[in-house]
């Protein structure tokens, strides 16, 4: 690729990128109804043949959104699932790095809260649950992999997946919801060590 080649990329990429941006933006600030592509354009600082030529519409701006930050969360996932370890360090790896991902990607996180639990907005549909899901499924193949190998007592591993979930869920909300956050990463390391204390068996801690 010439050099004048790779500047036109690098350029048509910042373009993509400050259309994405402002419309996330917007998009949390103003709502997705409340928005309009004359916003989202002037914002940029491009016209809306520019837009119409990248997205195609606000809606697949949206869904860009929506679908760039699910791909990388799910290989978050798949990767912190993989992590070596006794299933007790395996979790803490787990939630910390959900944790470190909510905050990398708060922005949309907090846009997802507003389409997911406010009144409807005519956005595109997407699975927004999956995420969720995927969490899910994680920690509760790390619960089950540990109560196997007898690092974690005999229990129901709904049970045990439910409250590890619940208390990430609170710590990543509270960062979420105030702009003075009460807990932070160290504290939500702490308040998970108190539950693995909880279902470690005693020679395991």
């Amino acid at each position: 690729m010439t050099e004048e080649a790779t500047a036109g990329a690098q350029a048509n990429q910042a373009v993509r990128e400050r259309l994405l941006a402002e419309g996330l933006r917007l998009f949390t600030s103003k709502g997705y109804a409340g928005t309009t592509v004359r916003e989202i354009v002037e914002a940029a600082g491009v016209t809306k043949p520019v837009l119409y030529y990248y997205f195609n519409s606000k809606e697949g701006i949206y869904l860009e959104l929506m679908e760039g930050a699910y791909t990388i969360f799910g290989e978050r996932m798949r990767e912190l699932v993989g992590k070596s370890g006794s299933a007790r360090d395996r979790m803490e790896i787990l939630c910390l790095g959900i944790f470190d991902a909510f905050l990398e990607f708060i922005d949309v996180a907090r846009l997802i809260y507003a389409i997911y639990f406010g009144p409807a907005q005519g956005a595109p549909q997407f699975e927004h649950d999956q995420a969720f899901d995927w969490m899910l499924d994680a920690v509760r193949t790390v619960v089950a992999e540990g109560i196997a190998s007898g690092e974690f007592r005999p229990g129901d591993p709904a049970d045990m997946t439910w409250v590890i979930i619940g208390c990430l869920n609170v710590c990543m909300e509270e960062q979420l919801c105030r702009n003075d956050p009460r807990i932070n990463r160290d504290d939500t390391k702490r308040m998970l060590a108190l539950i693995l204390d909880g279902i470690s068996r005693g020679d395991a801690k």
